[in-house]
């Protein structure tokens, strides 16, 4: 009898001293997710994200590891999306240009309504009801998880390598490199241009080949990329759209996190978009600076000229919306909440 007691006694405590070293393997368990950008080390985007990681693996305790993926080195941008949705990728923040061959309602952002538009109006528009609606259209047909709000990298505008761009008759004939959605080519078409579809990672030796004359970007971009070097020697300040990226996790990786990470990485995030915004504005006025310190020409659009330009667009915003199968009852009340936000 007392060998078999000290039999189930040893049994017992095995048993016990199993379940202790599952829960604390349990316990320590580690959630890798890699995060896949294509722009490089000194890019808003980049530093952003990096500052927003090492908040959230800090704030973990060893629990969460966000690794991040620079310079196209996993996948170039217009493929992130598509990693997203096959689960061949943990994490991206597409720009909502890449978004809209597979939800056509993010072309809303650019039509004609927010040419020239301040990033407020932007911010009213895309953080309500409508934000809300493309969120929704997005989680359920790329299979991912939104974090939150949408973070900047700022107007867009046009950087010319030849000849300046200086009013709204300048455009005439300029090669014009743009990214993902066609409502950017429709815009610069409608104004004289050619618009050409180049990846941003090919830009410079676009410009350096001659392909195109110019470039629709940012002055963040420009500086990140010393585009200046490439032979960019003018600016454009024509705010043809406001660009943000959309930060998204695969929804099967999001769901096999324990609740309290996500609530984490949620919190962090929405902690985080207000300043990373603000510090985007702070950092596109440096670039800004810098460009023009490196030889870059600026000329700025003035308000009249911003409203010819957004007037003289306005015509091929209906046949946009068909071309783009934007739902036409959505397009209606995103420009009735571009007006209100614009009052």
């Amino acid at each position: 009898m007392k060998t078999r007691r000290y039999v189930i006694k040893a049994a017992l405590t095995a048993i016990t001293a199993a379940g202790m070293l599952s829960a604390a393997s349990a316990e320590a368990k580690e959630y890798k997710i890699d995060v896949a950008l294509d722009t490089g080390p000194n890019h808003i985007r980049n530093i952003s994200i990096k500052k927003w990681a090492d908040v959230l693996n800090a704030k973990s305790n060893g629990e969460l590891k966000i690794n991040v993926f620079e310079g196209a080195s996993k996948f170039k941008g217009s493929a992130v999306p598509t990693a997203l949705a096959q689960g061949t990728l943990d994490m991206g923040v597409p720009g909502t240009w890449q978004l809209t061959k597979f939800i056509p309602e993010y072309g809303v952002i650019f039509l004609p309504m927010f040419f020239g538009r301040d990033r407020q109006v932007t911010y009213q528009v895309m953080d309500g009801e409508i934000g809300k609606e493309l969120v929704t259209k997005t989680e359920q047909k790329l299979n991912v998880k939104i974090l939150g709000r949408f973070i900047d990298i700022g107007p867009a505008i046009t950087f010319m390598k030849t000849e300046a761009i200086k009013s709204p008759t300048d455009y005439e004939g300029k090669r014009i490199r743009i990214a993902g959605s066609a409502a950017h080519a429709r815009r610069y078409e409608a104004l004289g241009a050619n618009a050409v579809k180049v990846s941003w990672p090919d830009v410079p030796q676009a410009l350096q080949t001659g392909m195109v004359d110019g470039v629709m970007t940012a002055f963040e971009s420009v500086r990140s990329a010393k585009l200046w070097d490439s032979g960019i020697k003018y600016a454009y300040v024509d705010q043809h759209a406001f660009h943000q990226y959309v930060p998204m996790i695969n929804m099967e990786l999001w769901n096999s996190l324990p609740k309290k990470l996500q609530d984490l990485m949620e919190t962090t995030w929405d902690e985080a978009v207000g300043p990373q915004r603000e510090f985007t504005a702070d950092r596109d006025s440096d670039a800004r600076t810098e460009s023009i310190q490196n030889g870059i020409t600026v000329f700025d659009a003035s308000a009249k000229d911003l409203d010819t330009l957004r007037e003289s667009l306005y015509p091929i915003q209906d046949s946009v919306i068909e071309e783009l199968r934007i739902d036409p009852d959505f397009a209606k009340r995103t420009q009735a909440a571009v007006e209100k936000a614009a009052l």
